[in-house]
């Protein structure tokens, strides 16, 4: 466990250096409840991490996902709110692997002057393997940009 800490600490540590300001790390709380990773590409696009435990089925869940973020759909008066979308992939570990694509939508709150954001998303699950079913995640959550 102090080598997977030690690990995700240096990692965290090198992307806030060759990413500064757009590498943000925070908690995601929900089903599961979490860390959340996001690495900004520009404006629009960025990859989500997150690594989270199911505090109702002890299953931790590692996901991946690309989003998209549309700003004309809502203006607040301060900061900026963007609808996302997109896809990702899910890994479930417990006795036995699961594995499944996810469709992320959230809305995403980013006061002005400040290097917090704030979201809420939920995201439909089709899991692929063992067995072919639905699933639904939802959280809320914050992040601190390096």
């Amino acid at each position: 466990m102090k080598k997977v800490i030690l690990l995700i600490s240096t990692l965290i540590f090198l992307f806030s250096i060759a990413y500064a300001g757009n590498f943000g790390v925070g908690i995601i709380a929900g089903e599961p409840t979490g860390i959340s990773f996001r690495l900004w590409q520009n404006k629009v696009n960025a990859f989500d991490f997150g690594i989270a435990w199911s505090i109702d089925a002890n299953i931790l869940h590692v996901s991946v996902d690309y989003v998209t973020h549309n700003y004309g759909i809502f203006k607040p008066t301060s900061g900026t709110m963007p609808f996302y979308y997109g896809i990702g992939l899910r890994i479930l570990a417990k006795d036995n692997t699961n594995f499944g694509v996810r469709v992320p939508l959230g809305i995403i709150f980013i006061p002005k002057g400040t290097t917090l954001d704030f979201f809420f998303e939920i995201v439909p699950t089709l899991n692929l393997v063992p067995a072919t079913n639905l699933d639904v995640d939802g959280a809320v959550g914050f992040r601190y940009y390096f």
